[in-house]
């Protein structure tokens, strides 16, 4: 019998089989530091589902989706998770550590018992488990060894509201900073208050509104910790106090990024609804990654589709931030339509499925309070570490194609 191989362990986890080192977006030739160690996978709507949802009647068996009859809409019971959320895939690390024997069920204990005389390989559950903890390594590894020789921006977008701009940005800075060991800021840049404040941890005695008033003020990272509270993951959260505060400008958004960039390593950027604002196009100018966060709605969709067509209406810069984003389709547990139809709208915008995420159903996030990364499930860690690590990589591309046009010129 030929010998199961990682390969088809991982097509069983994500659903598609990738080609050894591929990066998302990026031909395997691509050279640089940090990316050309990742590549991507994207869920299949057809991909088993062997991760149950966390609930109290899980023994009853699980609930199966409905279809509304009429439409492409289909309601997942509430808590339902997806085990194949979004996220990459690294191909460059020895397959035989993940296919060592089996350490653990009967075929673990007779190889124990026998001292090692059986060498029994690994049951399939034993080797998803294995090839998941192997891929998680090496998305942290990517996250915490990339470096930049300039502060890196991560900007959030989506028109609709309640789109999941906020908690992707919390969660996204959350995961990077833990890995990295802090130096991240999340910071929101919408024209009128946001929550960002309320969604992170603590309460702010000075935020955005106050940094933007006083920016030629702060010459120090003391100082500019004045105006942030550190998360338990170690970000730091730059949100609006419980005051009132006035429109961000385009200067203010471009001012108190740079200040940022003088003390963090990465700025993640919660962005408004209105494109056309001048905090809005002042945040682009600042901008190396674009993720766009939907919920999966027509509405929420259509929404991000509109950013991807003003961004290559502008050109340039802007256009390609259009064509190298990331997408993130997160659950809420409301009625949504097939992804595989979702898919679609994007792949026509000239996105590939290798920059596409799913982030499983989350409890903690659904209830729209205090985002705290230790309260996320399992899944939804496993699945925004993943997406953390293509934000890294895509800052790799793109910070060294940056380098590369400076020195020819």
């Amino acid at each position: 019998m030929e010998p199961v191989r990682l390969e088809q362990i991982r097509t069983r986890l994500y659903g598609r089989k990738r080609k050894k080192g591929q990066v998302a977006g990026m031909n395997e030739d691509t050279r640089f530091a940090g990316a050309a160690r990742s590549g991507q996978y994207v869920e299949q709507e057809d991909a088993p589902a062997d991760v149950p949802a966390t609930k109290a009647n899980d023994a009853q068996g699980p609930e199966k989706e409905t279809e509304v009859p009429g439409s492409d809409l289909k309601v997942a019971p509430a808590g339902a998770t997806e085990t194949n959320a979004g996220a990459l895939s690294l191909y460059n690390t020895d397959e035989l550590e993940v296919m060592q024997p089996a350490k653990e069920g009967a075929r673990g204990f007779w190889n124990k018992a026998t001292g090692g005389l059986l060498s029994l390989s690994p049951a399939r559950k034993e080797l998803e488990a294995r090839a998941l903890v192997n891929d998680q390594e090496q998305f942290e590894a990517l996250i915490r060894q990339s470096t930049w020789t300039r502060g890196v921006g991560v900007l959030i977008a989506n028109k609709k509201g309640n789109a999941g701009k906020t908690p992707t940005c919390l969660t996204l800075a959350a995961i990077l900073a833990s890995v990295r060991g802090g130096s991240v800021a999340a910071v929101e840049f919408t024209d009128d208050k946001g929550q960002l404040a309320y969604r992170a941890e603590g309460d702010p005695a000075l935020g955005v509104g106050e940094l933007a008033r006083d920016l030629r003020k702060v010459k120090t990272q003391s100082q500019l910790r004045g105006y942030t509270v550190t998360q338990t993951s170690f970000a730091s959260v730059i949100g609006s106090t419980s005051r009132s505060r006035p429109p961000l400008t385009g200067e203010d958004v471009t001012g108190v990024s740079r200040l940022i960039d003088d003390y963090f390593t990465m700025r993640l950027m919660d962005t408004g609804n209105q494109y056309s604002s001048s905090a809005f196009t002042g945040a682009l100018s600042v901008t190396d990654v674009l993720v766009i966060p939907t919920m999966n709605s027509m509405d929420s969709v259509f929404d991000a589709l509109e950013l991807l067509e003003f961004l290559e209406h502008r050109g340039g810069k802007s256009a390609l931030l259009a064509r190298t984003a990331i997408i993130v389709r997160l659950s809420d547990g409301r009625p949504e339509f097939k992804a595989s139809r979702i898919a679609n709208f994007f792949l026509e915008k000239g996105i590939t499925d290798k920059q596409i995420f799913a982030v499983p159903y989350d409890e903690h996030i659904a209830e729209r309070g205090e985002l705290s990364l230790k309260k996320l499930a399992e899944p939804t860690r496993h699945a925004f570490t993943a997406i953390a690590a293509a934000v890294v990589a895509q800052a790799n591309k793109t910070i060294t194609e940056e380098s590369l046009k400076e020195n020819k010129s």
